[in-house]
């Protein structure tokens, strides 16, 4: 009986270094590092293949992390890193007993429980594995986290849909927009790698215009903007992962940006867009020329030419000064001073989006007050000379005669009206003779006070006047 135990004793120890024995060691293979890219700030994303049950990460030659999931996140600061990854076997309060079933003992009411322990074995153990091979990475924060969408505008395109603009500095590979319109916030994406998406969306270097057509926006559940509708956008930028350990593009990480400000748009027809002013200048003496560029996809629009009034900067109301279906326009006649000029598109009494204002100054050597000098050259006769610059057709003469007995004589405020007329410009130099008809106090003489300005003929036929010069004089 003695030998059947001892026998019995020593197959059990087989048995038991036998399943020691079977361990699978396949988790002490060396992981290999598929992936590892910028989650966001100071964070990498690393992913490996291997069956251990423990991972150990070691960033620069130190211990960071240790995970019993193929996958972990780690920080980083910026510059050059290397990362390898240990497989670890770690058995903690593991059971002691083993459980064995041998057939040659069913007869004696089947299976066996030893105590591994009793018989001096510890199956506890740590141990590490094969380490993957170095990953050496310079690590530059992406820059798009820091920025954000640039000079967002939008317009209609003549399909009547909406087309936003915007810069992207940073090559987005996404682009998410918000719509917000009275209670109701959509939000839909555009991406590069979808060619659907892709066809709608033009990029000239860092210009972005996306056309926001309405059977796209229904397949994303987003309502589609109509006509006369005021709408409120933002947009996002997007960018792909780069996967540090082979260069490629990683789209199950997306890179965002800040948010762009909020822009809001009236959803108006492509016509109705505002004129973009591209000359404006005084180019002769009372002129202005006004150039501007529009798009009316054809249908015919005319542009009014509004005079902006304003009091103090502040707009008080508009003057039309002309309509034209010409992309330029010339305002004649005006007089010195600043002009604030609108342009603004007309389509069968309806008007359009009003253009930035145009200011400009007018200044005008007619307008000057002539330079008049008064001499007298004989018996009641005076001498009038004066220089007439260009566009002064006519000059108009108003002569006062003073009161020598009036105690205002002192003071200049004794003169009465005694003619006026108009002289026709003849040259550049004037000269006029003016003779007095009146009688003159042979021992006092008689004051005299001539004024004069300059008119200018409009074309619509009205007159301008310059500034008034006078001159005082006494003829004996």
């Amino acid at each position: 009986m003695k030998k059947v135990c001892a026998l019995i004793l020593l197959v059990l120890l087989v048995c038991a270094s036998w399943a020691i024995a079977e361990d699978d060691n396949s988790w002490a293979s060396a992981p290999i590092i598929t992936k590892a890219y910028e989650q966001s700030l100071n964070k990498i994303y690393l992913e490996w293949t291997g069956t251990a049950k423990v991972y150990q990460i070691h960033l620069d030659g130190k211990s960071v992390a240790d995970v019993i999931v193929n996958h972990c996140v780690i920080d980083v600061e910026k510059g050059m890193h290397n990362v390898v990854v240990y497989p670890i076997d770690e058995i903690r309060n593991a059971d002691t007993n083993l459980g064995l079933e041998i057939n040659a003992l069913q007869k004696f009411g089947g299976s066996l429980n030893i105590d591994l322990a009793s018989l001096g074995l510890d199956p506890k153990r740590l141990a590490a594995g094969e380490p993957s091979e170095k990953l050496l990475f310079d690590y530059k924060p992406s820059q798009i986290m820091n920025g954000a969408p640039e000079n967002l505008a939008a317009n209609a395109d003549p399909e009547n849909r909406i087309v936003l603009s915007f810069q992207d500095q940073y090559m987005a590979d996404e682009y998410l927009l918000t719509i917000k319109h009275k209670n109701d916030t959509n939000y839909i994406s555009f991406r590069l790698d979808n060619e659907e998406e892709k066809a709608l969306i033009e990029k000239d270097n860092t210009k972005v215009k996306i056309t926001l057509d309405p059977s796209l926006l229904q397949a994303q559940e987003c309502f589609i903007p109509e006509l006369n509708e005021e709408y409120k956008f933002t947009v996002q930028l997007r960018k792909y992962g780069r996967n540090l350990v082979n260069g490629e593009k990683e789209n199950t990480i997306i890179l965002e940006s800040k948010v762009s400000g909020e822009l809001t748009y009236r959803f108006n027809a492509a016509w109705k867009t505002a004129p973009v002013i591209t000359f404006s200048s005084q180019t002769a003496d009372g002129q202005i020329t006004i150039g501007y560029d529009h798009e009316d996809y054809g249908v015919g629009c005319e542009y009014a030419i509004l005079k902006i009034n304003k009091v103090f900067g502040v707009k008080t109301g508009e003057e039309q000064l002309g309509v034209t279906t010409k992309k330029e326009f010339v305002v004649d006649d005006l007089t010195n001073g600043w002009y604030d000029i609108n342009v603004v598109p007309q389509l069968n009494g309806e008007k359009g989006d009003y253009s930035q204002e145009a200011n400009v100054e007018v200044k005008n050597e007619w307008v000057v007050a002539p330079e008049l000098e008064c001499e007298q050259t004989g018996e009641k006769q005076i001498r009038l000379t004066w220089n007439a610059p260009a566009n002064v057709e006519k000059y108009h003469i108003t002569v006062y005669k003073g009161d020598n007995n009036s105690l205002l004589r002192f003071v200049d405020m004794d003169f009465t009206k005694h003619t006026e007329f108009d002289i026709d410009t003849t040259g550049a130099e004037m000269i006029y003779l003016y003779t007095y008809d009146g009688d003159i106090d042979p021992e006092n003489g008689l004051k005299m006070k001539f004024e004069i300005y300059g008119i200018h003929l409009t074309t619509s036929g009205g007159e301008q006047k310059s500034s008034v010069s006078s001159k005082t004089l006494t003829i004996k």
